[in-house]
């Protein structure tokens, strides 16, 4: 008898523990998609970004860059109306210098061509994608030798300006 209760007791908390779990998971915001990109997908006007990024290792062996390299905060626009982009730091697509502006699905990409040389190499484009859906961050390198070495990666949230 008390074996009975015992397990009807056991399998009404293992049900309770469910159904409050099923209920917490489904009230959760997706926490891949960050709360600040959700909101971006009408391709007006400008998106402003705060980026954190960082050197990819791989990018970095396969351009010879020695050195380590802190991870740094930098800050991107993408502009709509003019359909082009920029992001802040030494090897960037900057803001005088500003890439053209494709929409692909959730993948903004930010591309200009490109005609010199570092690190050795000759590098002929230069691209950076933001992922909408991720708010992942990646910067590829072209070569005129046909390689493309992703250099940065990171992640982005949109920078909302106070009212005043």
């Amino acid at each position: 008898m008390q074996m009975k209760t015992f397990l009807g007791g056991a399998a009404a908390g293992a049900l309770l523990v469910g159904a409050i779990w099923a209920i917490l998971v489904g009230l959760t915001p997706e926490p891949s998609v960050p709360s600040s990109l959700r909101d971006t997908r009408s391709n007006k006007g400008v998106l402003d970004l705060i980026c954190e990024l960082q050197l990819d290792l791989d990018g970095q062996l396969a351009l010879g860059i020695t050195g380590a390299e802190p991870n740094r905060m930098s800050m991107a626009q993408i502009d709509f109306g003019k359909s082009s982009g920029w992001y802040q730091g030494r090897i960037a697509i900057s803001e005088n210098r500003a890439g053209n502006l494709s929409v692909q699905g959730n993948r903004l990409v930010v591309s200009r061509p490109a005609m010199f040389q570092r690190f050795g190499v000759m590098i002929s484009r230069e691209e950076f994608v933001v992922d909408r859906s991720t708010g992942a961050f990646t910067q590829t390198l072209s070569t005129q030798d046909g390689r493309n070495i992703v250099l940065i990666k990171g992640s982005c949230a949109q920078v909302h300006k106070p009212p005043f």
